[in-house]
């Protein structure tokens, strides 16, 4: 048998993804409509908490900081 054309063994390797979901919970809509909530996933905590931060400051610039709930969690 002939060695050369043998392939080496393959080697298995994990890799683990984590990923990350920015939640948001908001009463844009008042009270009477309910909560609404939405999600977006994110490749790092640090992309979420930027995502998150953002949110918060928009939701400041127009006076609706009350209204939304944004949390960062790990998938």
């Amino acid at each position: 048998m002939d060695r050369s054309r043998t392939r080496p063994p393959q080697t298995m390797t994990m890799e683990v993804i984590v990923s990350y979901v920015l939640i948001v919970v908001g009463w844009l809509g008042g009270a009477v409509n309910g909560a609404a909530v939405s999600t977006q996933e994110f490749t790092s905590a640090e992309r979420c908490e930027a995502a998150r931060l953002a949110l918060i400051e928009d939701a400041k610039a127009r006076g609706l900081e009350d209204a939304l709930k944004p949390i960062c969690l790990q998938k």
